[in-house]
């Protein structure tokens, strides 16, 4: 596959030299700048052609003018990666930018450098061919998505306070999903609402600490908001997944007042599926050592069906430490997220372009637990999706965050093809 004027394999290249950036959420300052300075030198024509802005501490905002009467479209990505761990445990280097097997190695490879590169890659090649965007394109890549940090947020207050109005915005989320649950084959995920987010940590330093928190702990794990089934689930993702469905749960699914329960039970199987039906609460880090003089700690972690709240699951936290010698600490907390449509113009242009570059594929609009950038821009406009138009199969998720994250050759080239089409919507 070829862009343009652009070597066959030059996607692969740009990709390579942006995981040697080791780009890790809350590091250094100068490394982000490093990564703009290669930005600058591998998509040069578009870089030139845009107005740019950095924020904060790494974040980068472009905009590519397009003719007044065309409305803008937004497309975002985030620079910073997760810490890889332990080294040692890597086949290839976590910062090499190694090809193997049809692979590129590398944190950030998959989330979400190589959705970064196509998107880049896809605008060099159009502008190299003399392509004119028939409206503005705005690029918002924040620098501390992993951490939740708040560039993306300024980056949206400097959008409305400037009267962007897109036509919609298109972030990282959804991808090309093996079945689970009631599916029998894969679908394109797209993001169109996602759980609300709770991060709470719990600490103590009065005498018998670690009993206290024992005593908290099982409290706060009897906790358990029920499951239903909500919208976007029951509106939209579940009859989108009906021509994926063996007979017995479309006929369910065509009756869900009066299967709601057998629905529920299906889902409730696997760990997607109790994603999209559940409110979660978990213990996710415990830390410290009262014999070592360190402050005992719990970490925990929510994800907040849409119609539950996060302010309310945190009153019931509180009500289980409410007699004990405990501190809450809250570092984040967000409540469910708005619901995007799927259906309208923006809606049916993602949906071409799925269709286009990934052929038979049912799309669904989807759930997400929550986390994206995405978040921070939907007062902007209502049209907010969550896709990357990768192929990601079980194994290739585990990786994510994980060791040896990757990504295939034939997954980033198909990238840059779904983003030259996205550009032009």
């Amino acid at each position: 596959m070829t862009y343009s004027a652009l070597p066959e394999d030059y996607a692969a290249r740009a990709l390579s030299l942006c995981i040697m950036q080791p780009t890790v959420s809350g590091g250094d300052a100068g490394i982000f700048r490093r990564l703009h300075t290669l930005l600058r030198q591998l998509f040069p024509r578009l870089f030139s052609l845009c107005s740019c802005e950095t924020l904060g501490g790494g974040a980068l905002l472009l905009h590519l003018p397009g003719t007044p009467e065309g409305q803008p479209l937004v497309f975002l990505s985030h620079l910073d990666v997760v810490s890889p761990g332990d080294i040692s445990a890597w086949t290839h280097p976590p910062f090499g930018g190694e090809t193997h097997g049809g692979y590129i190695y590398g944190r950030g490879a998959a989330d979400m450098k190589g959705h970064l590169v196509a998107l880049l890659t896809a605008a060099e090649g159009l502008l190299s061919e003399g392509w004119q965007p028939g409206g503005d394109i705005w690029l918002a890549f924040s620098c501390d998505e992993e951490t939740r940090g708040g560039s993306m947020a300024a980056m949206a207050r400097l959008l409305q306070a400037r009267g962007v109005r897109p036509a919609f915005i298109l972030d990282e989320g959804g991808n090309i999903s093996q079945p689970f649950s009631l599916t029998r084959k894969p679908f394109a995920t797209v993001g169109v609402a996602e759980k609300g987010w709770l991060l709470f940590s719990l600490s103590c330093t009065a005498p018998r600490a670690l009993e206290e928190l024992s005593r908290a702990a099982t409290r706060i794990s009897r906790i358990h908001p029920r499951a239903r089934l909500c919208d976007p689930v029951l509106s939209d993702m579940l009859p989108a997944m009906r021509p994926l469905m063996n007979g017995r749960d479309r006929f369910c699914l065509s009756h869900g007042r009066l299967f709601h329960g057998s629905l529920l039970h299906r889902l409730s199987r696997t760990a997607t599926g109790r994603a999209i039906t559940r409110t979660q609460l978990s213990l996710w880090k415990q830390s410290g050592d009262a014999l070592l003089g360190e402050i005992p700690t719990l970490h925990y972690s929510a994800s907040i069906l849409p119609g539950d709240s996060a302010e309310a699951l945190l009153r019931q936290v509180r009500r289980c430490i409410r007699r004990a010698p405990i501190t809450l600490s809250v570092q984040c907390m967000e409540e469910p997220g708005a619901l995007s449509p799927a259906s309208g113009p923006a809606w049916d242009a993602l949906c071409t372009a799925i269709a286009v570059h990934f052929p038979g594929t049912v799309i669904v609009p989807s759930l997400l637990a929550g986390g994206t950038d995405a978040r921070r821009m939907e007062a902007l406009c209502p049209q907010v999706y969550r896709f990357s138009p990768f192929i990601l199969p079980q194994d290739e998720l585990l990786r994510v965050h994980g060791i040896d994250e990757r990504l295939s050759l034939e997954n980033l080239n198909r990238g840059v093809a779904f983003f030259r089409q996205m550009l032009q919507a």
